[in-house]
């Protein structure tokens, strides 16, 4: 059964972050879920960046002011009358981001996880990558990431590649299309050549016009029996295109409104994700809307990232 009870927000106390807590207080008030607010402390005196010499040389006493002010700064986000009113929590958790987060909300027994992203692309995001996106590929509930300030729900797009993890996104985007009276946006995207990076229009070309027509139309027929209620549920739009991958979705999604994506995720790690990279991460840097990402609930375990556990500054 899908279900939203307990809400994670991390936070770093950045612009991003705060829109970030501001849009799970409307999930959680239309979910009726408890919301809780955790910041990841990262030692500077712990960090590689600094000997140990100048650990023990540092004064306990600017240690817990640090702390200290960390705590003010968490209760101005989720006062006392919030925290009553959602069931909230605070918790100061120290380690590296990421791997904390995950940690913190395998705890927690998180059903979400909302949190702001900074949306780095190019060098930088090769140099410093994503606390967002390590959370999306480790964590084993689903997370919600937005780049900037997000209005009502009242279209969800769901791209499928008609996998399990997929059809468990689409039950999410049910939930919350029920709950925000919101309309449900089905794509399936069909790899097109001509889109595809490292092909040349000769592949393109090259393809019958009749294998292209066989695809679309299998698609289709796939997609229509996608989103189907017994009980009527909201109302569901379904369309496939020729593109490729995350730019496809992310285009489609500002052509058609879409005020929110819900997608599955698989998750890869080290060297697959090296290698295979992940549609879903992608789509957290260029959508024009929120995303949330899901994994299959038969994966949903914590996987260490050891290729990428490297410092990444705050997303």
């Amino acid at each position: 059964m899908t279900r939203i009870a307990r809400i994670l927000v991390p936070t770093d106390f950045s612009a991003t972050s705060d829109e970030a807590l501001a849009y799970a207080r409307t999930l959680a008030g239309r979910l009726g879920a408890s919301l809780h607010l955790v910041h990841a402390f990262e030692d500077p005196f712990t960090s590689a960046a600094f000997a140990s010499e100048m650990y023990s040389t540092a004064p306990i006493s600017l240690r817990d002011a640090l702390r200290r002010e960390t705590e003010r700064r968490l209760a101005e986000r989720l006062p006392g009358d919030q925290a009553t009113y959602f069931n909230g929590t605070t918790e100061i958790v120290t380690g590296r981001p990421a791997k904390t987060i995950v940690e913190y909300a395998t705890t927690l027994g998180a059903d979400l996880i909302v949190m702001g992203t900074h949306g780095r692309g190019g060098m930088a995001h090769l140099l410093l990558g994503s606390v967002a996106e390590r959370v999306v590929r480790l964590a084993t509930a689903p997370v919600l990431t937005l780049r900037r300030a997000a209005g009502p729900v009242t279209r969800i797009l769901v791209p499928t590649d008609f996998s399990e993890t997929a059809d468990a996104a689409l039950d999410y985007a049910g939930l919350l299309a029920e709950r925000f009276g919101a309309a449900i946006q089905l794509l399936h995207v069909l790899d097109d050549p001509l889109e595809a990076e490292g092909l040349s229009a000769d592949a393109y070309i090259g393809e019958a016009p009749s294998i292209r027509t066989a695809l679309l139309q299998d698609a289709q027929s796939r997609l229509a029996h996608r989103g189907v209620s017994p009980d009527g549920g909201p109302a569901v739009e379904r369309e496939v295109l020729f593109g490729y991958g995350a730019t496809t979705i992310a285009e489609y999604a500002a052509i058609r409104g879409a005020d929110l994506i819900v997608m599955g995720t698989h998750g890869r790690t080290g060297i697959a994700h090296l290698l295979l990279g992940s549609v879903a991460e992608r789509l957290v840097r260029m959508a024009p809307c929120p995303v949330l990402t899901v994994r299959h609930p038969a994966a949903r375990a914590f996987l260490p990232d050891p290729a990428y556990d490297v410092q990444h500054l705050p997303a």
